[in-house]
């Protein structure tokens, strides 16, 4: 019954934010925008988007250190991670990454998983100073209590998030016994995998002393969020739509807000977003603001889908192998 009830609720989210998407649209007007597509420059959107994999990974292994796996098994980890989160409701790639890199190489789960909350710190770093640059940078230009306020309350999280890898770094030792008091509150049979993966967390914090993997660190999330973000600039490009390219700050600030919709690969949500950024702040009728969210949608999710899919194939598995792999580890 539960799971019927999550199916239904999944469901429902979807079919709302797509009809709302939707509305007032002229479909038949959405597909002659979408035919003008120049391929070229939304190729290049596709390989850029497509380059973030392999950074990914390279920033993955380093993380890793000290043991550094191989990096093919990193890879395929990787990119069925991130295609799993991209099909299905739920961050489900986060857990899967890191089982099926134990499953190939001798790194152990918990210390993957450790690895895995780094990313997403960074990543929330990355994204969120990318948006509190936008508002500053066009600040009079979005008067806005949206823009404003959204700016403030970023602001407030990019704050928090320094103040808490600054404790790490500084005050380990104190944050750890403040942690393991925590714990004790936790049932036994989940305080030991909870209290491993804190320690793999908070030693992956330790790469800022090593200055080189920590430069190598920030120059590959440099390179994954200029792809992340630029994807979105050669689409309105191939759209015939350009916009300045620090929309694309905005853009990608949103999307991914949107994303944490819990529908299938963001639909309905995503795409709500952009048509709301689109329409509100840059102008753009309804049915453009349609054609370019879907293209937006493509280019976002098919790379990671189709260099997945090659995997998959060339592994030869099925999906009933990958599930019972990213299982095994996790229990």
């Amino acid at each position: 019954m539960k799971r019927i009830l999550q199916i239904t609720l999944i469901a429902a989210l979807t079919i709302f934010f797509l009809a709302f998407f939707l509305w007032k649209s002229n479909l038949r007007d959405v597909w002659r925008i979408l035919l003008s597509t120049n391929i070229l420059w939304f190729a290049i959107g596709f390989c850029v988007n497509a380059s973030a994999l392999f950074f990914r990974t390279v920033r993955w292994r380093i993380l890793l250190h000290p043991s550094k796996p191989p990096f093919y098994p990193t890879f395929f980890a990787n990119v069925m991670g991130y295609m799993l989160s991209t099909i299905l409701p739920i961050r489900a790639g986060d857990v899967a990454r890191p089982a099926l890199l134990a499953r190939r190489t001798t790194v152990r789960f918990s210390e993957a998983l450790g690895t895995v909350l780094t990313e997403r710190v960074l990543d929330l770093l990355s994204i969120v100073s990318l948006f509190v640059f936008f508002c500053v940078f066009r600040w009079y230009d979005f008067p806005t209590g949206v823009v404003h306020g959204s700016a403030m309350i970023a602001g407030s999280i990019l704050a928090a998030v320094i103040l808490l890898i600054l404790g790490f770094r500084f005050f380990g030792d104190d944050v750890r016994r403040l942690h393991d008091w925590l714990g004790g509150f936790l049932p036994q049979r989940f305080r030991e995998p909870w209290m491993r993966f804190f320690d793999a967390f908070a030693a992956t914090l330790q790469i800022t002393k090593r200055r080189r993997d920590f430069t190598l660190v920030i120059l590959t999330t440099v390179c994954i969020w200029f792809a992340l973000t630029a994807q979105f600039w050669f689409v309105l490009i191939a759209a015939h739509r350009p916009l300045p390219f620090d929309a694309s700050l905005f853009l990608s600030a949103a999307t991914t807000a949107g994303i944490a919709i819990p529908t299938p690969g963001g639909v309905g949500g995503f795409h709500k977003v952009c048509q709301w950024v689109l329409t509100t702040y840059y102008g753009f009728d309804i049915d453009t603001s349609v054609a370019v969210a879907v293209l937006f949608h493509i280019v976002g999710t098919l790379p990671v889908v189709v260099v997945g899919g090659i995997l998959f194939l060339r592994e030869g598995l099925n999906w009933r192998q990958l599930t019972q792999e990213t299982h095994a580890e996790q229990t």
